[in-house]
């Protein structure tokens, strides 16, 4: 096992945690539109995006995209160290109908380090950047767990450039997540880097990125964010932007927390009523079975979930009806 060198008590939280992120694996264009029961095999030649490029942001900045498919648009943006051939499993079957914009974060994929630290809300401008490059007005936004928190503060800075705000797998405060988690975050630093060198995160890290040599700097700049402290909810509640929340039923963030980011938007906070029209809240949720946190950016249901959301958000019988037999 690649992180059997991780010692300590914390070391072996991060280990755990960034060796699951790291199994999964970019799918192959059949897999990522039509594998529903092993999201996480690994293939060698995944589906390609039809263009990709840079766009430029503060500080010279130039961050990286990639572009899905054609239709509406909709921003994909992956995990903590992770570059978006880890979302492709999400990517690939929406796709088939829309134009999936694929977002490198700082630090991550084809995207550089600034000189000044990482920030959350300069991540929300840097997706606001790259719209604004590909003279996109409006887009539906979607990001997984440190991709979730730019998509929440892109709906928070820039409201009028989002149509339906996806959150998958991330916290309106940083108490939402479990403690064991948060020690986790806590012990990312560049002290980690040489062990780190053995595993599939830093391999992809050194393929794509246009400072491999930089990969501590990274570790040092995420660490400093993760023990940042932030609490989002009233910004949040303000929102009037559509939402769907999607979380794993054994997520990292809490299953209390789940039901506070919920109550937010109005939701499960009172019955929603049996008679006459529905008294739908503000946002929708999703609970999925069968992941953890660490796996859950892989998951095959995410792209059915956000998918039939996009389509019927607003049924008045059930968001998610069974499908057809």
């Amino acid at each position: 096992m690649p992180f059997r060198k991780f010692t300590n008590v914390r070391s072996m939280t991060l280990g755990t945690a960034l060796f699951l992120l790291g199994a999964c694996s970019p799918q192959t264009a059949e897999q990522a539109n039509t594998n529903d029961t092993e999201p996480n095999v690994v293939q060698t030649k995944a589906i390609q995006p039809s263009r990709n490029g840079y766009a430029d942001a503060a500080e010279g900045l130039k961050v990286h995209y990639e572009i899905y498919g054609q239709g509406e648009p909709i921003v994909v943006m992956a995990g903590g160290l992770m570059d978006t051939s880890t979302m492709l499993q999400v990517i690939g079957p929406l796709s088939r109908t829309r134009q999936v914009i694929g977002i490198d974060l700082e630090g991550h994929g084809r995207t550089a380090l600034r000189k000044s630290p990482m920030t959350h809300q300069r991540n929300g401008d840097d997706v606001a950047a790259v719209l604004r490059h590909l003279k996109i007005p409006k887009a539906d936004v979607a990001g997984y767990s440190h991709g979730g928190d730019a998509a929440i503060r892109m709906a928070i800075q820039y409201p009028e450039m989002v149509r339906n705000l996806i959150v998958i797998s991330t916290a309106a405060e940083r108490d939402g997540w479990y403690p064991s988690a948060l020690k986790g975050m806590e012990a990312v630093n560049s002290g980690l880097a040489e062990q780190m060198k053995e595993t599939p995160i830093y391999t992809r890290y050194a393929q794509v990125s246009p400072d491999p040599e930089r990969f501590g700097v990274l570790l040092d700049r995420m660490g400093a964010l993760m023990r940042t402290d932030y609490d989002w909810r009233a910004e949040i509640a303000a929102l009037r932007i559509p939402t769907l929340l999607i979380f794993a039923d054994h997520d990292a963030i809490s299953a209390n927390h789940i039901a506070e980011f919920y109550a937010l938007f109005g939701g499960g906070v009172r019955d929603a009523g049996w008679e006459g029209e529905p008294k739908f809240s503000r946002a929708r949720l999703a609970i999925v079975p069968g992941y953890t946190h660490y796996n859950f950016g892989q998951s095959p249901d995410i792209a059915r979930i956000i998918e039939r959301y996009l389509t019927n958000p607003t049924s008045k019988a059930t968001q998610f009806e069974p499908e057809p037999n």
